[in-house]
């Protein structure tokens, strides 16, 4: 540990002089093999950062954690460990997506989507047709899988499209459904991984979940569920007023907001709201408005935000026809209904909502946007009322149409780290601010933005759900995932960091820490670890620079484990393959040395296998025959007087045949005694009471050792 020590703080001389380590600011790009894309991130209370990002080019995810000065701790990917072996085998797994990404209160990480589960394939026809699973997985802070859950069944198209947490550490499972008629769910998951509740909603036909875009949960102070979600309509709507009928052209979108009871998921509001039509607009045609948060305001109303069109030209809500783009607040009470709204944009200009954060428990936001004249990032802060109070504006590293962003606020700061993406580009960037905004590196003259008091113009209420009962058609279970690295360049290309010390990652000399199975090791946090793998350990030195020390645990399987296979029979055959316990360095086959759990023998006889390493030593043996089947042995009477001679009727150990199972039965034909382990026995009692001396019957069920089934009948004495 002494030497450890000195490795921290080496770099860091010393000195009188204190680093302002909170004027340091970065910006970096990172490149990859494929075409990525960040789709959200999170922000640890180390200030550590936690991005989901999507590989664009061969549909698949990726996390990737970041130190609080954007060094890589780790990036993976996790995909079903159920590989395609042959057309025969099934399921397999392909187009692993994930679609959201949420901070648990422990420190790990929930990260959830969907895959493709596969049948096998009989005259090029999948059977089972392949079908869209959920996924849930919970990540540790190391990258590590703690746990995987799958959510469906062959028949049914599942994905887990959010996932919200509640103050008593259960979770909300949007699960939404992706084929006729439509019927997605909401889950209720207690903190010991079982399902509480289950809400259905089915829309009316005229209406259909945007399926590219995640629903938000959220947990109001009251303890109710608020969830937002985006709806559509493809057949033009009809506006009924006095003296006047209305056609609104499709296609239509609709912000769809639901308040539901914690404790059973019953709905206790109902709203919607829907946008002016794009049709005959300047509009983009291929626009769709787009949900991006929910914050709850301290007087308990609701702030929801969109990126979409608002009109700027003065006329009725059914005859607008210029349209500029902004961010768009709708304000509502506690139960989602409708009471005011606000429009942020660049004076006299527009602009694209890329993300919103949410400062603090009182109300503020931070919103990010890109500004449609000059493509620049726009930092704005507003307050609980909805009042710009401040807004920052940075170079947008990435000058492409297509660019998002993704903005995380700092903890106790009011510095920034602000993911900038585009999915066509095979890199993206990271510009990281001081403790408060400032960059010299990417900041420019502040565009100002304005806010603007509006009224909703566009009919509510319009979304219906169908009246159905919750019907559990999804298998939830446990479900395996492997985790594969991905590789990520690092270029920053400008920054200030205060020199009297530097950040030091410490990824090319590891320590390489060996244990062996069941038991752990103990990081210098106190993290406890038990599995094989890559860790890391982030200090800072005394002036404020990272120290980022990296572990490789290597967990030796434990020789106490080994078990040799059944005993079996050759059967004819020139060669079998014997199959030991798998995960050890090296085995002794019949004091043979090898590397693999297998040996093939040609022969009858007594095998043993054995296996020695730093954790201890094992022997095991198994029997191969030359047949297959053989006589059943078995006694024609048994003495319970306890005098310790023959008092108990067992399945006699000369048998080679397996018992499968064992009953016996009186002379009335009741079932006095039943067993499937051969080291149990009948003691002659049935409910405590001795049974009469007699004879009965038994029947064997037994398998032989190439699994044949064979039965025996007989009669046994009971004696006294």
């Amino acid at each position: 540990m002494v030497t450890l020590i000195i490795m921290i703080f080496a770099f860091c001389e010393s000195s009188a002089q204190v680093c302002q380590t909170d004027s340091n600011y970065y910006s970096i790009r990172y490149s990859t093999a494929n075409n990525s894309s960040i789709t959200n991130g999170i922000i640890t209370p180390q200030n550590e950062l936690v991005a989901l990002c999507q590989n664009t080019s061969i549909n698949s995810s990726y996390l990737t954690k970041f130190t609080s000065q954007g060094n890589v701790l780790w990036s993976a990917e996790y995909i079903p460990d159920y590989p395609y072996v042959n057309w025969l085998q099934f399921p397999w797994y392909t187009q692993t997506q994930m679609r959201g990404l949420l901070s648990s209160s422990d420190s790990s990480y929930f990260v959830y989507g969907s895959a493709i589960e596969h049948g096998r394939t009989i005259n090029n026809v999948e059977d089972p047709a392949s079908h869209q699973v959920g996924l849930m997985l919970n990540i540790n802070k190391f990258g590590k899988v703690s746990a995987g859950r799958y959510f469906g069944a062959w028949g049914t198209n599942y994905s887990v499209n959010s996932v919200g947490q509640l103050s008593d550490g259960g979770l909300i499972v949007y699960l939404g459904s992706s084929v006729s008629p439509f019927k997605s769910k909401v889950i209720c998951i207690n903190k010991s991984g079982d399902i509480v509740w289950g809400s259905p909603f089915q829309p009316h036909p005229l209406y259909t979940e945007i399926k590219d875009i995640n629903p938000i949960i959220k947990q109001l102070k009251n303890g109710n569920i608020a969830i937002l979600s985006e709806m559509s309509r493809s057949i033009d709507d009809t506006l009924i007023y006095p003296f006047l009928t209305v056609i609104v052209p499709a296609p239509l979108y609709l912000l769809n907001i639901l308040i539901m009871d914690p404790s059973d998921g019953h709905v206790i509001s109902h709203t919607s709201a829907e946008f002016s039509s794009a049709s005959n607009t300047n509009i983009p045609g291929d626009f769709i408005p787009t949900i991006k948060s929910i914050t709850e305001l301290p007087n308990g109303d609701i702030s929801f935000f969109a990126d979409g069109y608002w009109p700027t030209d003065n006329v009725v809500y059914y005859e607008h026809k210029i349209f500029a783009r902004c961010a768009i607040n709708f304000i509502t009470n506690s139960l989602g209904i409708y009471k005011r709204m606000i429009t942020y944009a660049p004076e006299n200009g527009s602009c694209s909502l890329q993300s919103v954060w949410q400062n603090g428990n009182q109300g503020d936001q931070v919103l990010l946007v890109k500004d449609s004249a000059t493509n620049q990032l726009v930092v704005c802060g507003i307050d609980n009322t909805g009042k710009v109070e401040w807004s920052r504006t940075y170079n947008n590293p990435i000058q492409t149409e297509g660019s998002t962003g993704i903005l995380l606020q700092k903890q106790n700061t009011n510095g920034f780290s602000i993911f900038q993406t585009d999915p066509i580009l095979k890199s993206f960037d990271l510009l990281i601010t001081n403790s408060i905004g400032n960059s010299g590196c990417d900041e420019k003259p502040a565009i100002k933005m304005s806010a603007t008091e509006s009224v909703w113009g566009g009919p509510q209420q319009k979304v219906l759900y169908m009246i159905t009962s919750f019907d559990p058609d999804f298998r939830y279970a446990g479900f395996n995932i492997v985790q594969n690295a991905i590789t990520i360049n690092q270029n920053t290309y400008c920054k200030y960091q205060f020199e009297c010390c530097r950040d030091f990652i410490d990824s090319l000399r590891p320590h390489n820490v060996t244990v062996c199975e069941d038991e752990a090791y103990t990081l210098p946090d106190n993290t406890i670890i038990r599995s094989s793998g890559t860790y890391y350990q982030t200090l800072k030195s005394k002036e404020g620079c990272d120290s980022v020390i990296f572990y490789n645990l290597k967990v030796i399987k434990s020789p106490s484990h080994l078990e040799a296979p059944i005993d079996t029979c050759m059967n004819g055959e020139p060669t079998i393959k014997l199959i030991a316990t798998g995960g050890y360095e090296t085995y002794l086959w019949n004091s043979i040395g090898t590397t693999d759990s297998s040996y093939e023998v040609r022969q009858p006889g007594s095998y043993e296998v054995r296996v020695e390493n730093v954790c201890g030593s094992k022997t095991d043996t198994v029997h191969v025959y030359d047949k297959c089947e053989f006589p059943v042995y078995f006694p024609n009477a048994f003495t319970p007087n306890g005098d310790l001679l023959n008092d108990v009727l067992r399945f006699p150990p000369e048998n080679i045949n397996k018992l499968a199972r064992l009953r016996i039965y009186n002379r009335y034909g009741q079932v006095v005694y039943v067993t499937t382990r051969n080291t149990d026995g009948w003691d002659g009692n049935y409910k405590n009471i001795p049974q009469p001396v007699g004879a009965y019957t038994y029947i064997l069920e037994m398998k032989g050792l190439a699994g044949k089934k064979i039965n025996q009948k007989g009669t046994v004495m009971l004696l006294r």
